[in-house]
């Protein structure tokens, strides 16, 4: 009887280990999936701050080109009405 309960508590362990493995790789994939996902957020993360960086460095070279021409457009009017005067 003894060897009865044994073989079937041997029996039993095989099939908790066995279930142990199978949510362990289960567990495994789930979490490389989310590593995956989480890498994936990150690089367009990523593209979306170079895209942001992008816009900006292009609004500010447009507003200095608009700067610039704003002073080179006072100063031709400040020679002008110089010269009027002369």
């Amino acid at each position: 009887m003894k060897y009865v309960i044994l073989g079937g508590l041997l029996l039993a362990a095989y099939a908790l280990a066995n279930t142990d493995w199978d949510s362990r790789s289960e567990w495994r994939r789930a979490r490389a999936e989310a590593r995956r996902e989480r890498v994936e957020v990150m690089h367009q993360a990523a593209r979306a701050r170079a895209e942001l960086r992008r816009d900006a460095a292009e609004v500010r070279r447009e507003a200095q080109r608009d700067a610039r021409r704003a002073r080179e457009g006072a100063r031709r009017a400040a020679r002008q009405w110089r010269e009027s005067y002369r």
